[in-house]
């Protein structure tokens, strides 16, 4: 387990102070070079026509969530290379053998993790390591740094350090990206607003958003303590819909902007069928994206900031999970959590 956060008595939380610090993400990584050396392994094997295989997992599963933008991403600038993204218990128990395994763990710490880059290893794979502690980093793996350390448990800038690091956006980009989702953060409150007295969140998303909705929903998990449910936009309306009502609301994501019509009025269907049922909605979206990596960076900070909101609105301290209460902290201890 990272090392333990700071206990406030009362915002601001530490949560708040990461999502700022995230701006100065992309000009430490440019200065840093381990993205590029990351990058230049990834494009190496790829142009040799090896696997890559992107795995992680964690306390908040910031780190398998980030491998699987990370797949997609590099299906944006390489779509025939033979990638794939794994959750790293499962790429501990069948590891590869050849290849390029890219594991990502922020705290360098986490066992699954950690076994699963020692087996690859063994089994006969190249092994690059991206944390933002390299000193935890396994014996033999490649170490690629990320810059800046997550001081919240309920984490931010561990989901940013490997969407940046993995990316294929220009610092001045990402930073514009960035900014505008915090200066954006009035519709968040009122997003949260909205939303705070639903007993179950369903968080919908199609493409590239589905990945953004399973961020989402950990993370109000983890820091406002709602029960929260990723769905394709697809999939909701195939059985999901029976088991909510009025008490049930509903984040529609639209960042992905490929085939945005298309996509656009399929959540549009989701939102009708939603309004039947008196679901409280609201919408996360930013229009004139580029690229997937853009709409997973400006997803992830709408996400982040969108689960402060509902913290705040209830009263909770998203920077512990919980584990300020001995229940929970019990939970996590014999469960062996890390």
């Amino acid at each position: 387990m990272d090392e333990e956060p700071e206990l406030r008595s009362g915002p601001p939380w530490i949560m708040e102070d990461m999502i700022s610090a995230q701006l100065e993400l992309p000009d430490a990584l440019s200065a840093q070079g381990d993205a590029q050396r990351l990058g230049d392994r990834v494009r190496s094997a790829v142009r040799d026509g090896e696997p890559v295989l992107f795995t992680g997992c964690g306390t908040s599963e910031h780190a398998a969530r980030a491998a699987r933008a990370a797949h997609a991403m590099l299906k944006d600038v390489a779509p025939g290379a033979r990638s794939a993204a794994r959750d790293a218990f499962e790429a501990q128990l069948d590891p590869p053998d050849c290849g390029l395994l890219v594991a990502i763990s922020h705290g360098g710490r986490t066992r699954s993790t950690v076994l699963a880059a020692q087996r690859a290893l063994a089994a006969g794979a190249r092994v690059c390591f991206l944390t933002a502690c390299p000193e935890h980093a396994p014996a033999g793996v490649d170490t690629c740094a990320t810059p800046l350390r997550d001081r919240s448990w309920c984490h931010t800038i561990g989901y940013t350090s490997a969407l940046l690091a993995c990316a294929t956006l220009r610092a001045d980009r990402a930073k514009t990206i960035m900014r505008a989702e915090i200066d954006a953060r009035t519709r968040l409150r009122e997003a949260a607003v909205r939303l705070r007295t639903c007993r179950r969140l369903l968080i919908v998303g199609s493409g590239i958003d589905e990945i953004t909705a399973s961020e989402l929903a950990l993370k109000i998990e983890e820091a406002a303590h709602m029960p929260a449910t990723p769905l394709g936009a697809e999939k909701v309306l195939h059985g999901h819909l029976p088991a909510c009502d009025e008490h049930t609301g509903i984040v529609l994501l639209r960042f992905d902007p490929r085939d945005d019509h298309r996509r656009d009025e399929r959540t549009a269907d989701v939102a009708n069928a939603a309004a039947v049922l008196s679901m409280p909605a609201v919408t996360l979206a930013t229009p004139r994206l580029a690229s997937r990596a853009e709409a997973l960076l400006a997803g992830a900070l709408a996400l982040q900031l969108l689960t402060l909101e509902l913290a705040l609105a209830h009263a909770t301290n998203p920077d512990l999970i919980r584990r300020e209460d001995p229940l929970y902290r019990r939970a996590a201890e014999v469960a062996a959590v890390e």
